[in-house]
């Protein structure tokens, strides 16, 4: 085979798992629409409305990331690349924080996803990752969370309020532990960490030492598990936030010992669900 027959095979290969996620994204778009239509307007939380426009700019987004770092770049789970890299949304973050100029940032992905990947097939995967993204971004727009980065299979996400994230958190680990055998997403296990800070603000895009800090917190955490740091408690309050164990461990490039905190999501955030 020529190199140009290669490259062209490369390309189409590419151009297909576009067109895929092309088409369950718009799919996923038209259903969320119909339903916010459904329920009318909710004026107690501000709720992001899902466009075609915002749908062709994650897929156009994922297009450029298989041509640019194959199709293995798109598909890996790291919430530490997360952290830098792959943005989808653009949202207002400048007035997301709190008069004290902290928000909370939480991250978010599937435990086990290169298993998963080969398991299911590059199709499969996708398809997987679709009904995935629909389940934690509904649990983010009911908390009035906004979508920062994703890749792959991982989320950031910025809240205001650190019992919102806790919410949201607690209502993404609720909802996949009722999903019967029959779904695609059954026995699929998310881990989530969130960590409350001050963050740089840029092009509406978020950095600094808490982002990196919440990323570590995320990284520390099983599947089905929710991680907070000894910030997101003092903000919620320890009496308002059910907690299971503490754990001092060291985060990676993040000086000294940190105090982490395992949520019990089946009570967790019950007052905001």
């Amino acid at each position: 085979m020529s190199a140009l027959e290669v490259v062209l095979a490369v390309s189409t290969g590419a151009l297909a798992v576009a067109l895929a996620v092309t088409v369950v994204r718009l799919r996923a778009v038209r259903r969320q629409v119909a339903r916010l239509q459904e329920e009318g307007p909710r004026p107690t939380r501000q709720r992001r409305v899902p466009t075609a426009t915002q749908a062709v700019r994650t897929v156009v987004g994922t297009a450029l990331k298989v041509r640019d770092h194959g199709l293995g770049g798109v598909i890996r789970s790291s919430v530490d690349d997360l952290a830098l890299w792959a943005d989808v949304e653009r949202p207002d973050l400048a007035g997301l924080a709190g008069a004290d100029g902290t928000l909370t940032i939480l991250f978010s992905d599937i435990e086990d996803s290169t298993a998963l990947n080969h398991e299911l097939g590059d199709r499969g995967w996708v398809r997987l990752l679709s009904r995935h993204d629909r389940l934690v971004q509904r649990a983010v727009d009911a908390h009035g969370g906004h979508v920062v980065k994703t890749q792959g299979d991982g989320f950031m996400v910025a809240f205001a309020e650190a019992a919102e994230a806790v919410a949201a958190a607690c209502m993404i680990q609720r909802d996949l532990s009722r999903l019967r055998s029959r779904s695609k997403l059954y026995g699929v296990r998310v881990r989530i960490g969130a960590h409350r800070g001050s963050a740089v603000h840029r092009d509406n895009d978020l950095f600094g030492r808490n982002v990196a800090l919440a990323a570590r917190v995320a990284s520390q955490a099983d599947g089905a598990e929710v991680l907070v740091s000894d910030a997101v408690l003092r903000a919620v309050g320890e009496a308002a936030l059910p907690v299971l164990d503490s754990r001092e461990v060291e985060l990676k490039g993040v000086p000294g010992t940190h105090r982490l905190h395992r949520v019990d999501w089946q009570r967790g955030g019950s007052a905001t669900v």
